[in-house]
């Protein structure tokens, strides 16, 4: 099966799609999801579009709207051959914008922004601006400045393992590295024994964390935005998780767009002061004790469920587009409520690991009485199907030939709702 499927992939890689436009985009990290939907967006609007990745095969470059196909070094362990791999191919061809959208690409992209824009438009605010999104520490010193809703917290700085349980309420407490995404290297620990050995473990394997108190989960939802070049809000969603994997709180399977003026105007404040330009996302999780909506993290760039936010008519890739080549934005913070996006296949599992599985796959199979759409599964751009499960079997491949310790993709949403 594999190397029938290799074969069909092959072929598709092999055909270069015709088309007649206005500029050319380099759109990196096609293995994630919402790197598929930029792809789909941008191509739908008549762009030439190549899309790149550190993986052969994927959704993204299946896509029928991808004219080119570009594999580079990873960006998160080969940053310097990433960022000369990606140098030649802007040399070699004009590109009108070059978006990453996974953290890390996007990280190693603006530290080299000064570089890049030698050749092509980088949509993304420098370094400096943007690590408050990506140093969960910067995110928090924020939310104190501007008097923004948070978790009781303790940062690198302020750490007194003594004392956690004083200072922060009592257990549960969190552990957090400061730099990452999704829930990687994130615990919950219940005793004082449970903190000390999980912090130390998580400092030597990922660097300095943050502490905090673990809020009750009321339900999660998410501010997805776009400010212009003043600052200004020009476009926006509200999502609210209805499913998540793992079931009890994480990255979203099942979610739908919804009216939150509250939480619109506590990101604006946030985001605003900030004077933030770009795309951003910031999440909450209203606390079951309170009621209270608490900022958990500002994502700095194109976020997992793009899809959703695309299907409710805010088409924030080609917004980015207009942004890095100085076009204006026009203000329209409408979109539409009540639709819905599916993660089908891990939406599946988060069903299966449920702990009442018969109620969960009833639900599973409920069709939605609302319009809805998947993150992948397109009859109008049907072969990213073909490229995901190429995606799968590459990731599963790799885990049994390198023994690097890469798990099999059925857990990778679980710790990460950006990827595939």
């Amino acid at each position: 099966m594999y190397a029938s499927l290799l074969c069909v992939l092959r072929v598709i890689e092999e055909v270069e799609a015709v088309s007649t436009t206005m500029d050319r985009v380099f759109v990196l990290d096609a293995h994630a999801k919402h790197g598929l939907v930029a792809i789909r967006s941008l191509g739908n609007r008549g762009f030439a579009v190549t899309a790149g990745s550190s993986i052969r095969w994927n959704a993204g470059k299946t896509s029928k709207y991808v004219s080119r196909r570009v594999t580079y070094p990873k960006p998160a362990e080969k940053p310097g051959e990433f960022v000369r791999s990606i140098q030649q191919e802007l040399q070699d061809h004009d590109y009108g914008m070059i978006l990453p959208v996974d953290q890390k690409t996007v990280e190693v992209v603006v530290r080299h922004k000064s570089q890049l824009e030698e050749h092509t438009n980088v949509p993304f605010l420098p370094y400096d601006q943007l690590k408050v999104g990506l140093d969960k520490e910067a995110t928090i010193k924020a939310a104190r400045k501007y008097d923004i809703p948070h978790p009781k917290s303790r940062l690198s700085d302020e750490i007194d393992l003594d004392s956690i349980e004083s200072t922060l309420g009592g257990y549960p407490v969190v552990v957090k590295p400061r730099r990452g995404s999704g829930g990687k290297g994130v615990s919950v620990c219940d005793s004082h024994e449970e903190l000390v050995r999980v912090y130390r473990r998580t400092l030597r394997q990922h660097g300095p964390v943050i502490l905090q108190e673990f809020i009750p989960n009321g339900g999660e939802r998410g501010v997805y935005t776009m400010y212009d070049r003043s600052s200004t809000l020009s476009g926006i969603t509200v999502q609210h998780r209805l499913r998540s994997r793992p079931p009890g709180g994480g990255a979203s399977t099942f979610r739908e767009t919804i009216s939150d003026p509250e939480l619109v105007a506590i990101s604006d404040r946030l985001l605003s002061s900030l004077e933030w330009q770009g795309v951003a996302m910031a999440e909450y999780r209203y606390d079951r004790r309170d009621g209270e909506p608490k900022l958990m993290e500002i994502n700095p760039r194109l976020w997992g469920s793009l899809a959703l936010s695309v299907f409710a008519g805010v088409d924030f890739p080609y917004q980015l587009y207009r942004f890095a080549t100085d076009e204006p934005l026009e203000q329209d913070l409408t979109y539409d409520v009540g639709v819905q996006a599916r993660s089908l296949f891990h939406d599946w599992l988060q069903a299966m690991e449920r702990e009442n599985r018969l109620v969960a796959m009833r639900e599973f199979f409920t069709p939605s009485s609302k319009p809805c759409c998947y993150d992948i599964v397109s009859k109008d751009d049907p072969l990213p199907i073909l490229g995901q499960i190429g995606y799968w079997l590459s990731l599963y491949k790799d885990s049994k030939t390198d023994g690097d310790g890469i798990e099999p993709v059925v857990v990778s949403e679980a710790t990460d709702e950006d990827q595939a």
